[in-house]
């Protein structure tokens, strides 16, 4: 629309005046072209510090050490259905549940190149979105109710933290003695221990679940373990107790194999294992880690991708108007060249002060740019992990990168304009 409103001026006078030989462009649509400019670098650089803000956090999530091994870790989800009238229930009973997910373990650790196998319940399997917290009470500690200590809990069997690498610090695994009438016990990890026992060993300390004023049974810390990311790799470690599976059995329940193997044909093997035990047993989302992983970052992922394709659009779009303005702005000047160069003028003189020109502009709308990214990328501080919102780097480098792509589209109509033939550009009119 500018140029069009810029032709609906009714001075004609003026309008005349400006395009009359010799006099080059007119001021005014000199300043009105310099605008889009201006605008264009400005709007380029918010849109490119926002991307690479969010470009710094998703390396720096990557960078997280989630506190386990998820390469070669392919995961199944089992479900044992409850029936409406419970005491028709097989796996009413924990020594029958148990009983069942050790079989199942068994079989699958059986499996050709697995080299490790483990059940745990749904909310062991870390970067899921469920999540299973409970307060919990610490023996001869008061707590009020409205502040009892709260943790992420799951059942698990031994073999849980050798298949997912995760280390053990201090004290003993689990065992098979851990069976239903054995004294319960836990593991907690480093988290726990740092926060309700920094000053001393918290091996055979008890603790419950629940708040004091149930009635629930006391178990036996015999173990710490290293912490491990349940909530996102952006998320502080949340605190996790576990339990063994043969005095906890859960429901619903997810095997873990340690395995090169294509974890298609593995699900392939666990659900006909599994059915061949219970046809009523479904087996469903056969994932590897890696998958899981992913998974968690999606959302992160995904406004990444959205913002830096805006990104690219606005650099591509600022490129292609700022060679066009200053291309045509160039070939306005023509006979302004021929003069220049007919008095004595170096090429190579013309073609910096035309690049200069233009890259003032670009300057302009850099210092524009860099105060609008500094108040607006300020709005995706929730989604930036470890970067501030006004990342110094961050905007050096975007700055940077804008300004050369700016430079090129500034120097190639001006190289293409200091081309002209003196005597052809005399006559230009």
């Amino acid at each position: 629309m500018a140029p069009a409103l810029q032709s609906a001026n009714p001075n004609r006078v003026e309008n005349l005046r400006e395009g009359s030989r010799g006099s080059g462009s007119g001021k005014r649509h000199t300043r009105l072209s310099r605008v889009p400019v201006v605008s264009e670098v400005a709007l380029s650089l918010i849109l490119l510090a926002g991307a690479g803000l969010l470009l710094r956090s998703f390396w720096h999530v990557l960078e997280v050490h989630p506190g386990f091994n998820p390469s070669h870790v392919t995961t199944a989800q089992i479900w044992i259905p409850v029936p409406n009238n419970p005491n028709t229930d097989p796996y009413r009973t924990t020594d029958k549940r148990a009983a069942f997910l050790m079989e199942i373990l068994r079989r699958v650790s059986a499996f050709p190149g697995v080299e490790g196998a483990a059940i745990g319940s749904t909310n062991s399997l870390p970067l899921e979105q469920a999540r299973n917290q409970y307060p919990f009470t610490i023996q001869g500690r008061p707590t009020d109710s409205e502040r009892a200590p709260i943790s992420e809990f799951a059942t698990v069997t031994p073999e849980y933290f050798h298949v997912l690498q995760i280390p053990l610090l201090a004290g003993r695994n689990f065992a098979e003695s851990d069976a239903e009438k054995a004294q319960p016990v836990v593991l907690i990890d480093q988290t726990i221990q740092r926060r309700y026992w920094p000053d001393e060993d918290p091996l055979g300390k008890q603790l419950k679940i629940g708040p004091a004023n149930q009635q629930n049974r006391w178990l036996t810390i015999v173990g710490v373990v290293g912490d491990t990311k349940s909530d996102g790799f952006d998320a502080p470690t949340a605190p996790h107790i576990y339990l063994p599976v043969r005095q906890n059995p859960a429901y619903a329940s997810v095997i873990y194999l340690r395995s090169g193997a294509n974890p298609e044909s593995l699900g392939e093997a666990i659900r006909h294992e599994v059915q061949s035990l219970d046809p009523n047993i479904p087996v469903f989302s056969v994932r590897t880690m890696d998958e899981v992983i992913a998974r968690s970052m999606a959302e992160r992922r995904f406004a990444l991708q959205l913002l830096g394709a805006f990104a690219m659009v606005a650099l591509l779009l600022a490129a292609i108007g700022i060679y066009g303005v200053m291309a045509y702005s160039f070939s306005q000047r023509t006979h302004e060249i021929g003069i220049r160069i007919a008095l004595g003028a170096q090429r190579i003189n013309i073609l910096r002060l035309f690049v200069g020109e233009g890259m003032r502009l670009v300057v302009i709308g850099l210092a524009f740019g860099l105060v609008g990214a500094a108040v607006l990328t300020r709005f995706v501080r929730t989604m930036l992990f470890d970067v501030s919102p006004v990342d110094p780097l961050t905007f050096a480098a975007i700055s940077g990168i804008l300004a050369g792509v700016a430079f090129f589209a500034c120097y190639i109509p001006a190289r293409h304009a200091t081309r002209v033939e003196p005597l052809i550009a005399l006559r230009e009119e």
